[in-house]
C-alpha cells in the first residue's frame, strides 16, 4: 500500500456514544487529556471581545476549552452526549466556582434556536466523523450561530509527536 492510499483511505471505526462514556469515565481531570496550550482562547480573543458573548462549545469533553472564555466575560454552553462528560464539567465548575451551562445533547441536532450563539466551536471533535456526517455537524453548527457570528473549528493535526 502506498502512502497516498493509507492517507486516503477512510477509516472503518465509528464514534459511539458508549465510547465516549468509557473514554471521559477513566479522564477524571482536565490535565489527563492532552493539551492544547489554550489554541482556542488564544485565537479568539484575536479576533473579538469575549465580554458579553453567547458561546457553545460543542463536544465540550472536559470543558478545559471553554472555562478561559468565562474568565473573558463570556456566558458559555458546553455540549456532549456523554453524561460522564458533563459530570466532570460540572466538578470542575463547582470546585474552580466558575458559572457555565453544561448541556447534554446531540452535536447533529442541538437543542436550541437558530442565530441563538455569536460563538461556535469545537476543538478535537469533527475528525471523529466521515464527510457526510462532518458536513451535517457543521452545517448544525452554522443554524445555531448568529449573522456574522463566529465558526471556529479545530482539528488536531494527523501526524503529531504524541
Amino acid at each position: 500500500m502506498k502512502i497516498d492510499d493509507a492517507v486516503s483511505a477512510p477509516s472503518q471505526r465509528e464514534s459511539t456514544k458508549s465510547h465516549w462514556e468509557d473514554f471521559w469515565s477513566k479522564k477524571k481531570e482536565v490535565h489527563e487529556v492532552y493539551s492544547n496550550d489554550n489554541r482556542v482562547l488564544r485565537n479568539l480573543v484575536k479576533l473579538t471581545d469575549l465580554k458579553g458573548k453567547r458561546v457553545l462549545e460543542v463536544g465540550a469533553g472536559t470543558g478545559r476549552d471553554s472555562f478561559g472564555l468565562v474568565e473573558r466575560g463570556a456566558t458559555v454552553f458546553m455540549l456532549d452526549y456523554a453524561a460522564t462528560s458533563l459530570q466532570i464539567i460540572k466538578n470542575i465548575a463547582t470546585e474552580d466556582e466558575i458559572d457555565v451551562s453544561p448541556v447534554g445533547g446531540n452535536a447533529f441536532s442541538l437543542p436550541f434556536p437558530d442565530g441563538t450563539f455569536d460563538i461556535v466551536f469545537h476543538q478535537g471533535l469533527l475528525e471523529h466523523f466521515r464527510e457526510k456526517e462532518a458536513m451535517n455537524l457543521l452545517m448544525e453548527n452554522v443554524r445555531v450561530l448568529r449573522k456574522g457570528g463566529i465558526l471556529l473549528v479545530d482539528v488536531p493535526q494527523r501526524y503529531h509527536v504524541y
